[in-house]
């Protein structure tokens, strides 16, 4: 059974999180650093096919007001790029998702300052929360 690839795309780190085969529970996966997009594709194409991917959800930022910013018009050009590895993308809002990673980490009991990559990756399962409660 394949699963859905969550993706919170960050200028230094990309946190990945990924569903459990029947599509009902996400998860954390891992935390890539961003070496460009030529190398990030190289890495998310292993790993789509080593874990069976057939779906790709990347977090898609809007300003407060709904607006497009520089970060929202940088993922819609990464979402192009992603079409290289053969997968549907969707953009999926993202809003507050690093907020709420944080409050996660804070939860947990641990300090945010030491948990970076943590946080990237609990982002991308919040992203992926909000889209399979979206779809159920």
């Amino acid at each position: 059974m394949s699963r859905i690839l969550s993706i919170d795309h960050g200028e230094v780190r990309i946190g990945l999180a990924m569903s459990d085969p029947m599509k009902i529970i996400s998860s954390p996966f891992k935390t890539i650093k961003n070496m460009g997009d030529d190398k990030v594709l190289e890495e998310l194409k292993g790993i789509i096919q080593e874990k069976e991917i057939e779906l790709i959800i990347l977090g898609h930022p809007m300003g407060l007001n709904g607006q497009k910013t520089k970060k929202t018009e940088h993922i819609e050009k990464f979402a192009e790029r992603l079409k290289e590895l053969g997968k549907p993308i969707e953009l999926f809002d993202e809003s507050f998702s690093t907020v709420r990673a944080h409050q996660i980490i804070h939860e947990m009991g641990k300090k945010t300052g030491n948990s970076k990559d943590i946080i990237d990756a609990l982002a991308a399962q919040v992203i992926l929360e909000d889209y399979l409660r979206s779809i159920q």
